[in-house]
Formats: C-alpha cells, sequence, structure tokens
C-alpha cells in the first residue's frame, strides 16, 4: 500500500480544478491506498459544516481518506464548525506528516 499526502491551499469551491482534485483524491483512495488530504489557507473554505464541498470530503472520509482542517486558517475565516469526518489540526501536524515520511506528496 503507498501512502500519499494531498495539501490543498486554494478555495475547492472557486476554482475549476477543485472537482478534479476530489477525483484523485477520491480515486488514490479507491485503490487500497492511505491518502490524507490536508487543507489549509482558503483550503478550509469547503470544510465548513453544511457546505456542499463540505458533504463531499465528509463522504471521502467515509471512504477512509483521513482529511484535516489547519487551525489558524479555519479561526482566520470565522469557521466555528467543520464537515464530518474532517478534523482541526496544526502545521506542527503537517510537517510531522511530511517528514515522516509519504510515497507522494501533492500540494496545490
Amino acid at each position: 500500500m503507498k501512502r500519499f499526502l494531498v495539501v490543498e491551499s486554494r478555495d475547492l469551491t472557486e476554482y475549476t480544478s477543485g472537482t478534479t482534485l476530489m477525483s484523485l483524491v477520491e480515486g488514490l483512495g479507491k485503490s487500497g491506498d492511505e491518502v490524507v488530504l490536508f487543507l489549509l489557507e482558503n483550503g478550509v473554505i469547503a470544510a465548513r459544516k453544511g457546505a456542499d464541498a463540505g458533504q463531499g470530503l465528509s463522504r471521502l472520509s467515509d471512504r477512509g481518506t483521513r482529511i484535516f482542517a489547519e487551525d489558524v486558517s479555519c479561526r482566520a475565516r470565522g469557521i466555528a464548525a467543520l464537515a464530518d469526518g474532517v478534523r482541526e489540526s496544526s502545521l506542527d501536524f503537517l510537517a510531522d506528516a511530511i517528514a515522516g515520511g509519504f510515497d507522494n506528496i501533492v500540494w496545490y
């Protein structure tokens, strides 16, 4: 099994490749690989509880993708509640994850 880290810093709802990224993450998960999606900066906007994109993230989480939203980015954007399956985390977690080793890191 391979391990993939996908980092998203752009708002998934505002650019045309947002759905492509979600499909990429879903496809990696379907192949049985471990996938971690880390949202920061404007990427956390998609993780708001009740948002359409947040529901898509919840579905990815239900299928095994581990999804994290960076805490400072959430506070800066007034996001108090995250979609089901999305956990708040820190940049320290991201740094530790990168240092821990992945087969591939994709940063958007």
